[in-house]
Order: C-alpha cells, then sequence, then structure tokens
C-alpha cells in the first residue's frame, strides 16, 4: 500500500481513502469535537468559526494525531521525522451555504519548503450532496499560484482566499468518505468544496504535518509538536502536551499560538475583521 500511496501522491497530490479510525474511534472523536464546540471556549479558538490546533489543550485529539495508521502513511511521503503543525475543524451545518473556495493550502502558511502533508479525516459521511472536497489532479505540480482575497461571509478559510486560477469542473475529482477514512494532499494542490444541501451536519478534522527541515519564513518564532523520530534543525518552538482539557497552561500557550499564526496568515491582507488576536 505505501509504494501505491508515494507513486499516486506524487503523480496526483492526493492519496484516498485511508482507513485511519474504526467505528468506536470515530464516535468517540466526533463527540469529543461536539464537546469542545459547545464549550465556552469556542469562539476563541479560531478564525471563521474554525477550531485551531486541537491537539495543545486536548489531551484526546493529541491522540488522534499519533495514531500509528496515519503516521505511517505520512512518513512514507515526508520521511520518518515528523512534526504537528497544526489541526484544524471544519464544520458545515445542515443545509449551511458555507463553503470553501479553490484555493493551494501553503499560499499564506509562510513554510519554506512544501516537505508537508494534510490529512484530512472524516468523523461523518461524507458526499457530494454534504459538501465533500474536490481535487485538481495534478495541480500540485503548477507550484504556487496567484491568490486573491474575496470578501465573503460564507467562505471558510481565514482570508477567504481563491487561486487565480479557470478551474475545468469536469477535470476534479470529488473526495467522497466514509466516518473513519482520510484523504492526504500535497499544500500546492488545487481544492475546494460546496455547501452541505443536506439534513445532517459534515464534520472533518485536518491535521497539518511537516518534515523536521522544514522552518518558517514569516515570523521569527513558530510552533510545532514532534510526533515521530527526531527533531535535529530545532526550527520551532516544541509544545508542551496537554495533560488535561482545556487546563489554563493550554489555553495560554494556545492563545499566543492563535496571535502569531493570524500575524502570518493574515499578512498583506487587506482585512483581518475576523482575526481571534
Amino acid at each position: 500500500m505505501n509504494k501505491d500511496l508515494l507513486h499516486n501522491f506524487e503523480r496526483d497530490g492526493y492519496f484516498f481513502p485511508l482507513n485511519v479510525l474504526d467505528e468506536q474511534a470515530t464516535e468517540k472523536c466526533r463527540d469529543h469535537l461536539l464537546e469542545i464546540m459547545n464549550s465556552q471556549y469556542a469562539p476563541k479558538l479560531g478564525n471563521r468559526g474554525q477550531l485551531n490546533n486541537l491537539h495543545v489543550f486536548s489531551p484526546y485529539i493529541n491522540e488522534i494525531i499519533r495514531k500509528p495508521e496515519v503516521l505511517s502513511a505520512v512518513e512514507t511521503i515526508i520521511g520518518p521525522n515528523i512534526l504537528v503543525w497544526s489541526t484544524s475543524v471544519f464544520l458545515k451545518d445542515a443545509h449551511s451555504s458555507s463553503f470553501v473556495s479553490w484555493h493551494q493550502d501553503l499560499t499564506y502558511w509562510g513554510l519554506s519548503t512544501d516537505h508537508e502533508v494534510s490529512v484530512w479525516i472524516a468523523l461523518s459521511e461524507v458526499n457530494e450532496a454534504n459538501g465533500c472536497m474536490h481535487f485538481l489532479p495534478g495541480s500540485h505540480h503548477l507550484g504556487q499560484l496567484q491568490h486573491e482575497d474575496i470578501s465573503n461571509s460564507e467562505n471558510l478559510l481565514t482570508r477567504g482566499q481563491k487561486a487565480s486560477f479557470k478551474i475545468n469542473e469536469s477535470a476534479t475529482v470529488k473526495v467522497e468518505l466514509k466516518p473513519g477514512q482520510a484523504s492526504l494532499h500535497h499544500g500546492y494542490l488545487l481544492h475546494g468544496s460546496g455547501s452541505n444541501r443536506t439534513s445532517q451536519p459534515r464534520l472533518g478534522m485536518v491535521i497539518t504535518y511537516l518534515a523536521t527541515s522544514v522552518c518558517q519564513t514569516k515570523s521569527p518564532v513558530d510552533y510545532a509538536m514532534l510526533v515521530k523520530g527526531t527533531d535535529e534543525f530545532q526550527n520551532f518552538k516544541d509544545i508542551p502536551v496537554p495533560t488535561a482539557l482545556f487546563d489554563d497552561d493550554s489555553m495560554n500557550f494556545h492563545k499566543q499560538m492563535q496571535v502569531n499564526l493570524n500575524q502570518v496568515l493574515y499578512r498583506g491582507a487587506a482585512s483581518r475583521e475576523s482575526a481571534i488576536v
């Protein structure tokens, strides 16, 4: 499987489906995320309704990012020394008009290289009707494309960013997943998703993994957590492993990270109206 995974990822810029959570673990993770979403802390945990960097304050999510099934696939792509740079939750409520415009993840991240991979884990059924992702195969070979910030409150992206590139919709691939399955994609892969037209919410979590050789170019400090191997480069400030959900030390660290992250993501933006600062 790993040989096919690497070949497909290098050719297409993505791989799916990857089975990572069984039914019990999927249900537990979904319930845990709903607990976080319904907590008093939720409004301050990210931009535009996102929940960002849950692994910083949740011991359970910290376990999920270390799942052997996930790390084995990630290692195949970026090597044995692995950092987690971010985790984010995207919820599309039932009958929601929220969408994600076509974009490349690496556009505003400030990372020095593309030695990274994003793992998107489905925690509900994910299909065309409820707003699954679409990928444009091979578009990671285009390198960094120009983007523009679009003012639309329904766009779930931090800056509402949209690639200045004409998408041939007939050439795109629907990323339909069962609960507990994941997709992997490259940071330069063009992708986006539509609205949820169903009566059930669509829930997923994305984890961004980096090779330890990567560094941040837009800020003198950035944060990451070593989850496999060793970090001989020490390019990122280490994130402490949380010991209890929402403990004070973890929440203070999370706030510090979020402020720094927004300084990176919003650099050069005309507006920061949705930023948590």
